[in-house]
């Protein structure tokens, strides 16, 4: 579980960094006589990541299908930490012009081709090696690992730039986190050196040869995964995107909405925090949960939950009082805790092992790719219609469509690997 959930968290935790200094980024990299547009091209920056991820899901994924699940995962780490790092290095925008913007957005574009293959990977090996009455619970500490890393990448954010005078957050200060990635990669490293591969996947390998024609290694036999597979993949489409839309609505867009209302940092760094650890527990509790009663109703129940609760949520986060913001935070976070690990769990749970993770790597990119945009989409919501309910009105929106995808196409999956309701009673 350690070393699958760890280069999660270093995706995750890049992720929180870059929203936690967006604001020193966007004067370092693009000119800043126009403040607006420089903060739009610094979440535009990051999104083109999230562009490329689908790429990254299938060049790496293929491999993991091909050579084994823990092939992918040395690469993933190693590329993920060196292009974060990488950004450390990178000249200002005073200092090299345009190339200090270009420079950042191939660092972005190394960041996503590992990230493509990373959740995918992990989630598969994790899957397999479980027993299963467990898959969901074993598969929740990736949850966890995302939340862990968000924790820590804003409380070393927000940590920096109080102590830091302005102008040496500025000049130095927001690279330090961008710098810590790479000594995280080498720990992750060592935890993943001596991985066993899963034996599902052991026994896929001696049967290549006669399934040969329709391996996801060759073009062919990727697009033939993706015809056999297009159904699952839309499924997952139409209930994954919400999962992605929803992350950043708990991780960045809450806090960035009490900042604008009154709150102090330290004020909203907390309630970020607690929520976070609030999301890690419940994380826990609906693995197992997942495992007893199924996916569906705990995927229903969380959008459910949270297509009621986000505008509530926003509007208690533009009181300026803590208490309050606090319950603002609680409210979306609990059910985005239940709906966390059956959503994770089904990126491998809706595809057959021997594509499961190029299918589920393409399916869960380019559910991320909305995800990856939300930064932009809510900064445009709210300069556009005047209103700070925008963003988390297009939020339920979104949960409206989930629901409506898991009532409709949603089936418990059948394969008689899959732990179904009631499976760990019967084995007792």
């Amino acid at each position: 579980m350690a070393a699958a959930s760890i280069g999660n968290f270093v995706e995750w935790y890049e992720f929180s960094i870059y929203g936690a200094v967006a604001a020193f980024i966007s004067v370092a990299m693009f000119p800043t006589d126009d403040p607006t547009a420089a903060m739009l091209n610094t979440w535009a920056a990051y999104g083109i990541a999230f562009l490329v991820r689908p790429i990254g899901g299938v060049i790496l994924a293929r491999v993991g299908d091909r050579y084994g699940r823990r092939h992918i995962l040395y690469v993933t780490i190693t590329m993920m930490s060196v292009a974060t790092f990488s950004i450390a290095l990178i000249p200002s925008h005073a200092a090299i012009g345009i190339a200090a913007p270009i420079l950042l957005i191939c660092a972005r574009i190394c960041q996503g081709i590992a990230a493509g293959g990373e959740l995918a990977g992990a989630a598969a090996f994790l899957y397999e090696h479980a027993p299963a009455d467990r898959r969901a619970r074993m598969i929740s500490f990736l949850g966890v690992s995302t939340f862990c890393a968000t924790v820590l990448g804003s409380l070393l954010g927000t940590v920096l730039t109080v102590a830091l005078p302005a102008d040496a957050m500025q000049s130095w200060g927001w690279r330090v986190v961008f710098a810590t990635a790479l000594p995280l990669g080498f720990v992750g490293l060592y935890i993943r050196r001596s991985l066993e591969e899963t034996p599902e996947f052991r026994q896929l390998h001696e049967k290549r040869a006669t399934e040969a024609t329709e391996s996801s290694t060759s073009p062919e036999g990727f697009w033939l995964t993706m015809r056999k597979n297009r159904r699952a993949i839309c499924l997952y489409l139409g209930f994954g995107s919400f999962y992605s839309i929803a992350i950043y609505a708990s991780i960045a867009a809450y806090m960035a909405f009490m900042l604008a209302n009154g709150f102090s940092e330290k004020s909203a760094l907390t309630i970020n925090t607690i929520s976070g650890l609030v999301i890690i527990v419940g994380i826990l509790l609906s693995g197992g949960l997942a495992d007893r009663i199924g996916r569906k109703p705990i995927l229903i129940c969380g959008a459910s939950a949270m297509a009621v609760a986000v505008v509530p949520t926003f509007l208690l986060g533009s009181t300026g009082t803590f208490a309050l913001g606090l319950l603002g935070a609680l409210i979306f976070a609990i059910p985005l805790s239940v709906f966390i690990t059956p959503a994770v769990i089904n990126v491998v749970e809706l595809f057959p092992a021997k594509v499961r993770v190029t299918a589920g790597a393409v399916a869960y990119n380019l559910t991320v790719i909305v995800g990856g945009f939300m930064p932009f989409v809510a900064v445009w919501l709210t300069e556009a219609t005047g209103s700070p309910l925008a963003y988390p009105l297009f939020v339920a929106s979104t949960a409206v469509l989930a629901v409506t995808v898991l009532l409709v196409w949603y089936r418990e999956p059948k394969d008689d690997h899959v732990s179904k309701p009631g499976a760990a009673e019967a084995r007792r």
